[in-house]
C-alpha cells in the first residue's frame, strides 16, 4: 500500500486557498500511484481558527468545500481534518477527520482529547469523541487518531491528563498501523521529545507510525512540519521538510534503513521558526515591506537579519532614530550591519522633536521626571515608525526580547509598538547565542562589536541594562524557572543558589508588568510557554511566595 502524506501549509478560514492545495497534493497522489493521501488536523479550515468557527459562513464554507473534496476523492481516496457541526447536546462542534472515497465522505472520527492548556483552547468549541476508528483499506488496518489523542501514553508529559489513551484501545482493534493526524505546535524543546514519544510508542506496540503535522505559521504560532514515518523498532524511515509544506510518499511493504531520534541544534531551530513566524505572519496578511527600529543594538540586529532571511533584503528597512544620549559607534554599527545584510536604511533624528516637548511639556504637566524623558524618547521612536507604517504601508517589526517583556523593562507605545514582536520568546541570553550561532554559519553578519558592548537602551548618559536589571545570565534563569517551569521562589533558589530577595524582586516584577505584556502585539512562539500567546495571567494578581 502507498500512502501519501501531504504536509500543507494552510490559512485559517481561506477555504478556496486551502483546497487549491489539497486538489494539488491529491492529483500529486495520484501520480504517485498512492492508494491514500492524508492532510493535517483541520487543514480545510487551517488551525487555529478560533472563533472564527461560530460565524454563519465557516460552517456554510466548510460545507460548500466539502461537497468539493467529495468529488475529489475520485480521484484517490483522502483523509481529511475538518469542523463538523454538533447536532446533538454539549458543545456547538466536533474536530473531526474523514473519509472520502468514490465521491462519498464513508466515514467520520472524532478526535477524543481535546487539549485546554498553553495555546490551546479545543473544549470551548468541541465536544469529546468517543469512539475509536480503525481505516480498512486495500488489506491495511490503519487506527486513526488526532494530535492530542497521541499524547496521553506512559511516553508523554502529558501522561495521566485524560482518563484514556486512545492510542492504546486503536492498537488494541487489531490496527496494522498507527496514524496521527495533527497541527503540533513547535517549541523549540518539543521537536525532540515528540519524535522520541512516537518513536517510543511504534517499538512499544510493534506498529508502523505515522505523524502527518501542519506546517507554516499561523499569527505567532509556528507548526513545524517535520511529518515522520516510524517503523516497528520506533526508527525514522521517512521524514518531511521542517516548517515547509512537502510531500513524502511511504510504501508499507519496502524496508529501509532507519535511524532513531536524534538532538538537532536549538539555535537553528529557533532561527528557522522565526524566519518562518515573520514570513507567513507578512505574506498571510497580504504586506510586503517591513521596517523596524536600528538602535546599533543586539535585539534589533538579530531582527533585521531574520527580516531579511525570512522575506529578502529588498523588502527590509531599517531606520535609526538617534537621540541625544546615542552613542556614535550605534550609528556606526547599524550602517556596519545594514550594509552587511544589504537592506535599505535611514536616519531620522528625534533630537529636534525631543528638544520641543522638553520646553513645553513641563508648563502643562509640571517638571519632568528622569523616567518621563526617557519614555519620551522611546515613544518619539514608536511615533515615527507607526507613522512610517502608514504613510507606506509597511509592517512594523518589533524588536523587544522576553527578558524584557517579562519584567517590563520596555515602553509602552515606545519600544512595545510593532505588528509582530519577532524575538518576545526568545531570552536575552539566547539573542546573544543566535547572533554567535548566525555569525559561525553565514559568515560575520552582525557586527563584533554590537555582540561585544554591554546592552543598554541609551536614553540617558552612561545608561546600561545592568542599572535596572540583574546580569542576564541570572535574570533568564529565574525567568526560565518561573515562567515555564513554574517554579517557587524557594524552588529557583535552591537551585540556582541565588539569593531570596533577587529572586523575590524578579518575580514581583513579572507580576506588576502583567498589564504592558497584555497591550504587547502578538509574540512569534519559541518555548514552551509565551507570553501573549501562552502565558494566562491576571493583570491585578498579588501570589506571594
Amino acid at each position: 500500500m502507498r500512502i501519501g502524506i501531504a504536509q500543507i501549509n494552510p490559512i485559517v478560514a481561506n477555504f478556496e486557498y486551502n483546497f487549491s492545495k489539497i486538489e494539488k497534493f491529491t492529483k500529486l497522489a495520484k501520480e504517485k500511484q498512492c492508494d491514500l493521501v492524508i492532510f493535517p488536523e483541520l487543514s480545510l479550515c487551517g488551525y487555529i481558527p478560533e472563533d472564527l468557527i461560530f460565524q454563519k459562513d465557516f460552517i456554510a464554507n466548510t460545507e460548500i468545500y466539502l461537497e468539493k473534496v467529495k468529488q475529489l476523492s475520485n480521484i484517490t481516496p483522502i483523509l481529511l481534518g475538518f469542523v463538523l457541526k454538533n447536532e446533538g447536546k454539549g458543545k456547538p462542534f466536533f474536530n473531526v477527520v474523514g473519509f472520502f472515497q468514490n465521491g462519498r465522505l464513508e466515514h467520520i472520527y472524532k478526535k477524543r482529547l481535546l487539549p485546554n492548556y498553553d495555546v490551546f483552547n479545543e473544549k470551548r468549541y468541541f465536544e469529546e469523541g468517543n469512539e475509536t476508528f480503525v481505516l480498512n483499506l486495500k488489506g491495511k488496518k490503519i487506527g486513526i487518531t488526532v494530535c492530542e489523542d497521541g499524547w496521553n501514553t506512559e511516553f508523554s508529559p502529558s501522561y495521566g491528563l485524560y482518563p484514556v489513551d486512545p492510542v492504546e484501545e486503536t492498537a488494541k482493534e487489531g490496527c496494522d498501523i498507527i496514524l496521527n493526524i495533527a497541527a503540533s505546535p513547535f517549541y523549540y524543546k518539543k521537536v525532540y521529545l515528540r519524535e522520541t514519544m512516537f518513536s517510543s510508542i511504534a517499538k512499544k506496540y510493534k506498529k508502523p507510525l505515522v505523524f502527518i503535522n501542519q506546517a507554516g505559521g499561523v499569527d505567532g504560532i509556528i507548526f513545524d512540519g517535520d511529518s515522520c514515518i516510524f517503523d516497528c523498532e520506533g526508527k525514522i524511515v521517512k521524514k518531511a521538510k521542517r516548517f515547509e509544506e512537502d510531500f513524502i510518499v511511504w510504501d508499507t511493504e519496502e524496508i529501509g534503513e532507519g535511524s532513531f531520534p536524534v538532538e538537532e541544534n536549538e539555535n537553528k531551530l529557533i532561527f528557522d521558526a522565526l524566519t518562518t513566524g515573520v514570513r507567513d505572519f507578512i505574506n498571510k496578511i497580504g504586506a510586503k515591506k517591513v521596517h523596524l527600529g536600528l538602535s546599533g543594538g543586539i535585539d534589533s540586529a538579530l531582527v533585521a537579519v531574520i527580516a531579511k532571511y525570512a522575506l529578502g533584503r529588498e523588502n527590509v528597512l531599517g531606520i535609526m532614530l538617534p537621540s541625544p544620549y546615542s552613542s556614535e559607534g550605534s550609528i556606526k554599527d547599524s550602517v556596519k550591519l545594514a550594509g552587511n545584510l544589504g537592506i535599505n536604511l535611514e536616519k531620522i533624528e528625534i533630537t529636534p522633536y525631543f528638544e520641543v516637548l522638553k520646553s513645553q511639556l513641563p508648563s502643562k504637566i509640571g517638571d519632568l521626571k528622569d523616567i518621563t524623558e526617557q519614555n519620551i524618547q522611546a515613544r518619539l521612536r514608536g511615533l515615527i515608525l507607526m507613522a512610517y507604517s502608514n504613510n507606506n504601508y509597511s509592517i512594523l517589526l518589533n524588536t523587544g526580547n522576553k527578558s524584557e517583556l517579562a519584567v517590563g523593562y520596555a515602553t509602552l507605545y515606545g519600544d512595545m509598538c510593532g505588528a509582530l514582536s519577532v524575538i518576545g520568546d526568545v531570552y536575552k541570553t539566547s539573542v546573544y547565542s543566535l547572533a554567535e550561532w548566525i555569525n559561525y554559519v553565514y559568515g560575520e553578519i552582525i557586527p563584533k562589536e554590537i555582540i561585544k558592548k554591554p546592552p543598554s537602551a541609551e536614553l540617558k548618559p552612561g545608561q546600561k541594562d545592568q542599572d535596572s536589571l540583574p546580569p542576564y545570565p541570572v535574570l533568564d534563569a529565574i525567568l526560565e524557572d518561573y515562567i515555564e517551569n513554574c517554579k517557587s521562589e524557594a524552588e529557583i533558589c535552591e537551585r540556582r543558589g541565588f539569593d531570596i530577595k533577587l529572586v523575590e524582586k524578579v518575580i514581583s516584577m513579572v507580576q506588576k508588568y502583567e498589564f504592558k505584556r497584555k497591550q504587547a502585539p502578538p509574540v512569534i512562539k519559541i518555548t514552551s510557554k509565551a507570553f501573549v500567546s501562552g502565558f494566562r495571567f491576571p493583570i491585578t494578581s498579588k501570589l506571594k511566595g
